[in-house]
């Protein structure tokens, strides 16, 4: 026993973790025997005040959890948007796998794509939870950034100022498709957008601007089609009032439902029009033609999103602060800068593009 106990941190850097795994109890009971021994067991007590003391774990490391409103209580929250979306959902599951590997609860709250509701759902949890992951989230800045203040928060799949965040680099992604459409002969782009409130939608916007006008290419900006069972008609008619040969779309979602209305216009993909859309979900894959894509790796943000929480809680990261124990994302507890954590992604080309048709893209443009 002792030696299991040795092998599991050195003395000195012993974090709660390890001495909950060493007394065979949760991080909230030995947060609770550090804070309110009062609340403990005689027998529980002596067991967590046991294995700190062999690992050499410093009681004043938690002296910020001293008040009972403060109290670790071995849980987390995951806040997504749509746990139904699959994106959602493997963010969830990279969540739960270092919850698991830390014997660390997790909540999760969906919003269901109600931003309205997104922070009361937050603040009924805030009381029960020792940090919160915010995914896709399109609540304010400044609404974040209070959060952070009272929790450890982790924002996924968007940047903001002051607060740690996991994301991926969509544009080089996005430059490389474009140059795939254009080496096969398309000179014309359409986007079809996003919500406006999305992070996501302005840097997928822009990134496209930029790259058309760099390469010489027509881009036209198209309405959003989000959620699709509203939004969408009016997107797609506005596409045919001036078609291009060559249209991304905000996301998969969107990219499939465009196709399907395009096919029954009597317009075929990729004879016609080459479409992509962004996320890589499994029914991009299942359709025909199969969708190219930009994929970007979901479960490994939501597990380094859970890492950078946790790993604070439990005081592994160096100095204390917020971040992965490479220090590769975080904020310091002096109230230094967030240091956004960025994952690549990748440009996967599929049967959905194709080499212009010379004779469509005459009458396309």
């Amino acid at each position: 026993m002792n030696d299991n106990r040795t092998e599991r941190a050195k003395p000195g850097q012993a974090t709660i973790w390890d001495v909950a795994q060493a007394a065979g109890v949760s991080i909230a009971t030995v947060s609770r025997a550090f804070s309110r021994p009062g609340k403990v067991s005689a027998a529980t007590l002596r067991r967590v005040h046991d294995a700190a003391e062999e690992l050499g774990y410093r009681t004043e490391t938690i002296v910020h959890h001293s008040r009972e409103d403060d109290e670790l209580r071995g849980l987390i929250s995951i806040v997504v948007t749509d746990l139904e979306n699959p994106i959602s959902a493997q963010y969830a599951r990279g969540v739960q796998q270092y919850c698991v590997e830390k014997n660390y609860g997790l909540m999760v709250n969906d919003t269901e794509e109600d931003t309205s509701a997104e922070l009361a759902i937050i603040k009924r949890s805030l009381n029960h939870v020792d940090g919160v992951i915010l995914d896709s989230t399109r609540m304010p800045d400044t609404a974040i950034r209070k959060l952070a203040q009272l929790k450890p928060v982790v924002v996924l799949n968007r940047v903001v100022p002051g607060v740690t965040s996991v994301t991926f680099d969509c544009a080089p992604s996005l430059r490389r498709a474009i140059g795939v459409f254009a080496r096969l002969g398309h000179r014309s782009i359409s986007y079809i957008a996003g919500p406006d409130n999305s992070w996501q939608n302005g840097v997928r916007r822009n990134t496209i601007l930029t790259t058309c006008q760099t390469m010489g290419l027509t881009c036209r900006l198209l309405p959003c089609a989000y959620p699709l069972d509203g939004n969408a008609p009016a997107a797609f008619d506005a596409f045919m009032e001036r078609p291009t040969t060559a249209v991304i779309a905000f996301n998969d979602a969107i990219a499939v439902e465009f196709i399907r209305f395009l096919e029954s216009h009597g317009i075929g993909v990729p004879q016609q029009i080459s479409v992509m859309g962004i996320d890589d979900i499994p029914m991009g894959r299942a359709i025909t033609p199969s969708l190219s894509t930009i994929s970007f790796p979901r479960r490994d943000m939501g597990h380094a999103a859970a890492k950078i929480v946790i790993d604070r809680l439990l005081h592994i990261a160096p100095g204390g602060g917020i971040g992965g124990a490479d220090g590769t994302a975080g904020v310091n507890d002096d109230g230094g800068d967030a240091v956004p954590l960025h994952f690549e992604s990748s440009f996967v080309q599929r049967d959905s593009i194709a080499a212009i048709n010379p004779l469509i893209a005459a009458g396309i443009g």
